[in-house]
């Protein structure tokens, strides 16, 4: 597929979901969907951040992230990461020539790219809050880690797959959690039978087992909060339900990436082995910042491009040249 700023649009707004979509909007989504679907098709400037036509979509998708940062659904400095994720994609389109399709290299490159302006986004938001390098930075990696620390940098886990995995293991007794969890489940809406802890293994479990909206949500319910008994507290200040909090805020950055990814392999833009070395480079940066501390940089280290660029745009504070000014030939021969 053609990398266009419909396209790309089109991926986003496939991340966040036509029902959370429809959620957001509630009684007024028929219309919304009509201008959405119009935006989709709508032929934008070649400078399209300036383009006054795209203005519309980054309102619609600022909304939405205020709306899900007022449902408690994500942190503040999510909201900016995310759509950091969007800026370099449509930076690239101003240096591809039209009718081009991008070899698999610069896609993957620009993949990495957005998502360490991601990372980068975060970091100066938690920034102006604490005036600490070092806990910006932290707060940046905590954020995007969704996995229990693990020397397998090979196996492939979802986001998704991992923020449950990495709550199940805070859990004291999963049975009986199950059991509250559905219980609960059934109190909120008795006409739904869907049992929750098949379904968390079949996401824990599967590659291509995709949760819905629907259950996304349930999840981030008040009433599903679970008693403190039932969750290990690791840290003294932090309550089992404020960990809860915390897990919940994780669940959709973690739908949103997962379903990012999915969308990008579907249209061509990355392949699996594009997405293994992306995610074990994200994983290996959070091992070695956060849990072995490390004061040297290993081989595995050196040789994933993922890493590499993390470490340069996090720790060397090094962003890379300008995609106003850049080219996309000086932009791939740039980062390797």
């Amino acid at each position: 597929m053609k990398l266009t700023a419909n396209t790309i649009i089109k991926l986003f707004i496939d991340a966040i979901g036509q029902d959370a979509m429809k959620d957001f909007y509630e009684y007024n989504w028929e219309a919304r969907k009509k201008e959405i679907q119009k935006l989709l098709k709508t032929e934008y400037d070649f400078d399209i951040i300036h383009d006054t036509k795209f203005q519309r979509v980054m309102d619609i998708l600022n909304e939405f992230a205020d709306w899900a940062l007022k449902k408690d659904y994500i942190n503040t400095w999510d909201k900016y990461a995310i759509l950091g994720l969007l800026i370099p994609y449509l930076r690239t389109i101003q240096f591809t020539p039209q009718n081009v399709i991008p070899d698999s290299e610069f896609c993957e490159y620009t993949i990495m790219y957005s998502i360490c302006n991601a990372y980068k986004r975060s970091a100066q938001e938690v920034f102006t809050k604490t005036n600490s390098r070092f806990d910006s930075i932290v707060a940046a990696i905590y954020q995007f880690n969704f996995y229990l620390p693990s020397n397998e940098y090979t196996k492939i886990v979802e986001p998704l797959e991992g923020v449950f995995d990495l709550f199940l293991a805070l859990v004291k007794d999963k049975k009986q959690l199950f059991q509250y969890w559905n219980d609960k489940k059934y109190e909120i809406d008795e006409k739904d039978s869907t049992d929750l802890k098949i379904l968390i293994n079949r996401w824990t479990k599967s590659e291509s087992s995709r949760p819905s909206w629907k259950v996304i949500k349930l999840f981030m319910n008040e009433d599903l909060l679970p008693d403190d008994n039932l969750i290990y507290q690791p840290f003294p200040d932090m309550s089992g339900k404020k960990l809860y909090l915390t897990f919940r805020r994780k669940i959709f950055p973690a739908y949103f990436i997962t379903n990012f990814f999915d969308s990008l392999s579907k249209y061509g833009f990355i392949n699996e082995t594009s997405k293994e070395m992306i995610q074990n480079g994200i994983r290996l940066f959070y091992r070695h910042f956060l849990v072995t501390k490390e004061e040297t940089l290993s081989q595995k280290e050196l040789q994933n491009p993922m890493f590499c660029m993390l470490y340069r745009f996090l720790m060397k504070d090094d962003m890379g040249y300008d995609f106003n000014t850049d080219t996309a030939q000086w932009f791939k021969q740039y980062l390797f």
